[in-house]
């Protein structure tokens, strides 16, 4: 089930309301900001948050620091989600695509950034969280 990229900051889509008690809920899927490229599927189980709007700014200010390639790029997040990912935390930009919503920009290995540690304590990300 693609489950619309909104509902990681305005909490939980509509669709989900309706579940079955117990049942366990879908998937989210975030398209690739690259034409031709799968999207990343996260399991609902996965722990996550989203930085609000001045971490975002100062996450994507240490990214384009320390990555040109990704400055390069020249977008500017809609969204960076704080997300436990493989054993390991990741930080994902999302940026705007139109009528489209988010899609998934880039993602980054978050034991590079020394304010990881601080925004883990800070956002607590927990498995299923859409709306921090």
């Amino acid at each position: 089930m693609r489950l619309p990229l909104a509902g990681l900051v305005f909490g939980v889509a509509t669709g989900l309301a309706s579940l079955p008690s117990g049942a366990a809920p879908p998937d989210l899927e975030l398209p690739s900001c690259v034409a031709g490229s799968p999207p990343l599927r996260v399991p609902a189980t996965t722990a996550r948050a989203v930085l609000d709007a001045a971490d975002s700014r100062l996450f994507d200010t240490a990214a384009q620091s320390r990555y040109p390639l990704y400055r390069r790029g020249g977008g500017v997040p809609a969204q960076v989600v704080l997300l436990h990912r493989g054993g390991q935390w990741q930080y994902l930009t999302l940026w705007a695509d139109g009528a489209n919503g988010l899609c998934l920009a880039a993602t980054f290995a978050a034991d590079r950034f020394d304010f990881t540690p601080a925004w883990l304590a800070r956002y607590r990300p927990r498995p299923g969280d859409t709306d921090d």
